[in-house]
């Protein structure tokens, strides 16, 4: 599902030209400020690595290979195995028609039981790795939308803020103020395995200041944009917690053939502890 996170980017994306930073305009240091006051009420806040909780997950692309309502237990754990290098740890349990599944990624890998035994996932169980690696993204990106502020500090080649609404569907317009630029790195439920560099157009309501859609748009490797693999979060019910506020509603809609941003997966999170103590080996297969 990255449920639940995605290492949270700390640094500003560099120039290529230029080992240095690029400096961040007014509007959006600004913007970033009015964000991370509207998502942290009670001040600053360490950074969240570990969360768990449960979730209720509705594939509705009819056409997808595992459509339906699913419950999941999840456990989530952002592991740092060197300095550099980063592991998202995960672990669930889905109850699908009354058959219980139990998948996750250790250290070693995606896993899942299959006849009451552990086996990794590989490509000779597509969609089961599939639906592992949406399953994992799904909670990196929640984490991440605790620190949005944090994203739009790591946008390169920032636009201008503008003022823009934001309606999908039949939904009344929303006044935003949005920015657009790139990311180095962002999880994708389309996307298998680690982040791909993405542009990516930022919703912040006006009226709030509060985060309420993320699309984002992949690069391919000569650096162009794939529009028909576009993706839109939506971020919904925003509750306080530990400081934080929490989503508890994640939409995802994606471009269809004809252009059309159309939904397809919604989660629902009804339970939620932030920072557990969770280590590494709470993540490892059965024997």
């Amino acid at each position: 599902m990255r449920i639940f996170t995605l290492a949270l980017v700390t640094a500003l994306a560099t120039a290529q030209e230029s080992p240095l930073p690029t400096p961040l305009t007014a509007d959006l240091e600004a913007l970033a400020k009015r964000v991370e006051a509207a998502h942290h009420p009670k001040g600053p806040v360490e950074p969240v690595t570990a969360f768990a909780g449960s979730l209720e997950l509705q594939v509705v692309d009819a056409k997808a290979a595992q459509a339906g309502q699913y419950y999941l237990a999840v456990k989530y754990l952002e592991y740092h195995p060197t300095k550099t290098k980063v592991r998202h740890l995960i672990r669930y349990e889905v109850k699908e028609a009354g058959t219980p599944i139990e998948r996750g990624r250790d250290r070693f890998g995606f896993w899942d039981l299959h006849q009451g035994k552990a086996r990794d996932l590989t490509e000779d169980q597509p969609q089961d790795r599939a639906a592992c690696e949406r399953d994992t993204n799904i909670a990196r990106q929640l984490v991440r939308f605790l620190e949005p502020g944090v994203v739009l500090r790591a946008l390169s080649a920032p636009s201008v803020v503008r003022d823009e609404p934001l309606q999908l569907g039949r939904e009344k317009p929303v006044a935003c103020e949005v920015v657009e630029g790139d990311l180095p790195g962002f999880p994708l439920l389309q996307q298998a395995g680690e982040d791909v560099p993405v542009h990516a157009k930022v919703f912040v309501t006006k009226a709030t200041g509060q985060l309420l859609a993320v699309e984002t748009t992949p690069r391919k490797a000569d650096g162009s944009l794939d529009p028909t693999r576009t993706e839109l979060v939506r971020i919904l019910d925003l509750q306080e917690q530990d400081g934080f506020l929490v989503p508890r509603k994640l939409y995802h809609l994606q471009r269809g053939d004809d252009g059309r941003m159309r939904l397809q997966t919604t989660a629902l999170i009804t339970t939620l502890s932030l920072r557990p103590e969770l280590r590494a080996e709470d993540f490892d297969r059965p024997k």
